[in-house]
């Protein structure tokens, strides 16, 4: 877009309340900070625009990363590597248009001054379980403090082995895998027969470059999917029992694959069978978790 344009309009509220934080410092935010400030702005106004999952850096989201991209395209920021900023020609348009969140934005920024170390810390401090990933941790806070942060996560005191399902319909990207982070999930088996989605984040090249950073293994089982055609137009519980009635028939043929997730369970005991459904009995994956169960006594938990 040639700057000298009127930018077009946002698609989002989200996108809207992610520049008037950054509006705040015309001088620039470091990506850091900016999810950083977001994280603590999500909590105290307790809204759910954006999740986050502890990260490298700490509290961190995908969707908000992909928002400053699109915001750059448009034309309302500036980004480089380090640093992001607003256009001035943008914030000139922007000065006489007011609105509650834009208040409400500007008085809290005014009131979480602190930045780079300082903010991280006080992210760390006020929501432990982000930190848990964090290469800066053990330099930014004590021996006690980094013990609340272990503790933020429930201890897995069971060494036996699980298959739990999930689904990521109506949820965000990060908090399916919040969900996988805080079962310590090891294993991450895509059942979809087309891993595949509009969503974003849930499609088979985000999720191989994202989950191993997280330490969970990505793994795909398209054999074991349903194909859309057969999907299509279910609307009725009658419909939806007829075709898992059906897909149990073909999973007689289909051992290998059914030995190969006990296999994993064996070995890294905590694995999850994720497709797009949220309520596991309208997904096949229940029907794949049913026969761990049966046949090889596995314990099944659905997210």
């Amino acid at each position: 877009m040639n700057t000298t344009d009127s930018p077009r309009p946002l698609l989002y509220n989200r996108q809207k309340l992610l520049f008037y934080i950054l509006e705040n410092v015309p001088s620039g935010l470091s990506k850091i900070d900016i999810h950083k400030l977001m994280l603590l702005y999500m909590k105290d106004m307790k809204c759910e625009h954006y999740d986050f999952v502890p990260y490298m850096y700490g509290g961190y989201s995908f969707v908000l990363a992909n928002d400053l991209h699109i915001l750059a395209r448009r034309g309302w920021i500036k980004e480089d590597l380090k640093d992001v900023r607003p256009r001035r020609e943008v914030l000139h348009e922007a000065g006489e248009y007011e609105c509650p969140i834009r208040s409400k934005v500007r008085r809290w920024m005014r009131q979480n001054t602190e930045r780079g170390s300082k903010l991280v810390r006080k992210t760390y401090l006020k929501y432990p379980y982000y930190a848990l990933n964090s290469v800066m941790k053990d330099r930014l806070l004590s021996t006690d403090e980094l013990s609340e942060v272990s503790n933020s996560i429930e201890y897995v005191r069971s060494n036996d082995g699980t298959v739990f399902t999930i689904g990521y319909e109506g949820i965000h990207f990060e908090t399916w895998l919040n969900k996988l982070i805080r079962n310590r999930v090891s294993v991450l088996c895509d059942v979809r027969s087309n891993p595949l989605s509009r969503k974003f984040g849930f499609s088979k090249h985000m999720l191989q470059s994202v989950l191993p950073k997280l330490d969970i293994e990505y793994i795909e089982f398209p054999e074991l999917g349903v194909t859309s055609i057969k999907r299509k137009d279910l609307d009725t519980k009658s419909q939806y029992e007829s075709l898992f009635d059906e897909y149990k028939q073909g999973l007689r043929f289909k051992k290998d694959s059914l030995y190969r997730l006990n296999k994993l369970v064996k070995c890294k005991r905590r694995i999850a069978l994720s497709c797009f459904e949220a309520d596991h009995r309208y997904c096949h994956r229940h029907c794949i978790s049913d026969i761990l169960k049966n046949e090889f006594d596995l314990k099944i938990v659905h997210l």
